[in-house]
């Protein structure tokens, strides 16, 4: 009788360490299949996040970007100069002061795309006359290159009311290093053109970009000594103050490019686009190493001035739409 209860018994511990490693076994079997599962999971997100550079953007940003677009015009003067500019008001468009150097009478078109247009046609273009005896404005300071004038209320067929092109009615203050600036222009009288990729700010206190070496010279100007010499005061001033009035930024321009909106990831302007930088090589020629905008906010802030002290009739209306809250 002993005998037998001893043999129940060990019987029955053996049948449990048996199912006790089996059930060890299976679990074990199963939290390693999850393992593997986990670590795939883990190896497909470090994929997913390599080729993720921070470049993502809503699917409206094409239609901000295009809505943006109807209210940048192609200038052309009657000496054969050319630029960019942008409706900032109702009647004033905004652009580089040097475009009008030696001529102001001339148009500025508004491109009309037919959605159903291709790629390789050139849009209809909507003209408007530029009006210098209704309003111009240049700043004294001809190293901040920038001007406004007036623009016809009609287009020259009479079919078109400015106010169907529209303004821009969003400017931000930023300046921050990294952020990307769009530039939508007409470079070389091209079609009109955007700038999306490799146009980052830069930092203005950037050994390579301080213009205290003479070796610095300015391209896309008429006097770039001159202007030279106060851009570098101008750096002399804001080394003490840390308040530049310039952009600093890597993105492709060419002629016909001055005066050119610059826009953040948003599509609020934060600068107009006046020149390239470059550096002289010694063994000849140029080397570009920035592309220079004055800050929408300096702008701003010259306009607020004037509007205190212009006495001339009708200058307020025009600047009606102008976002001087920035």
């Amino acid at each position: 009788m002993i005998l037998l209860v001893r043999g129940n018994l060990l019987f029955f511990l053996t049948y449990r360490h048996r199912t006790e490693q089996r059930f060890h076994d299976a679990h074990e079997g199963i939290f390693a299949g999850l393992w593997e599962l986990i670590k795939e999971r883990m190896h497909e997100g470090l994929e997913e996040e390599a080729l993720f550079n921070g470049e993502l953007q809503s699917s409206r940003f094409l239609y901000e970007g295009f809505k943006a677009s109807r209210f940048i015009g192609n200038i052309h003067l009657q000496n054969g100069g050319q630029g960019t500019g942008t409706m900032v008001s109702k009647r004033l468009l905004l652009t580089a002061s040097h475009v009008f150097k030696t001529c102001k009478k001339g148009e500025v078109a508004f491109e009309s795309i037919d959605p159903h247009s291709n790629v390789y046609q050139r849009p209809k273009e909507i003209i408007f006359k530029l009006e210098p005896e209704t309003f111009f404005l240049a700043h004294p300071d001809a190293s901040l290159d920038v001007a406004f004038i007036a623009v016809s209320e009609r287009s020259v067929d009479g079919n078109v009311s400015l106010r169907n092109i529209g303004h821009c009615e969003r400017a931000i203050r930023s300046e921050k290093p990294g952020t990307h600036v769009n530039i939508i222009q007409f470079p070389r009288n091209s079609n009109q053109m955007v700038v999306l990729r490799q146009n980052q700010i830069l930092h203005s206190h950037d050994s390579h970009l301080q213009l205290f070496d003479k070796a610095f010279v300015e391209h896309h100007r008429y006097k770039m000594h001159r202007s030279g010499a106060k851009k570098r005061s101008w750096f002399k001033k804001a080394d003490r103050e840390f308040n530049l009035p310039f952009l600093r930024y890597t993105a492709d321009t060419d002629s016909g490019s001055s005066g050119s909106p610059c826009f953040d990831d948003m599509w609020n302007l934060i600068g107009i686009h006046q020149c390239a930088l470059s550096v002289g090589r010694k063994s000849g020629g140029f080397k570009y190493v920035a592309n220079e905008g004055v800050k929408i906010g300096t702008v701003i802030d010259w306009v607020k001035e004037e509007i205190d002290n212009d006495e001339r009739e009708g200058f307020r209306a025009l600047l009606e739409g102008f976002p001087l809250d920035c």
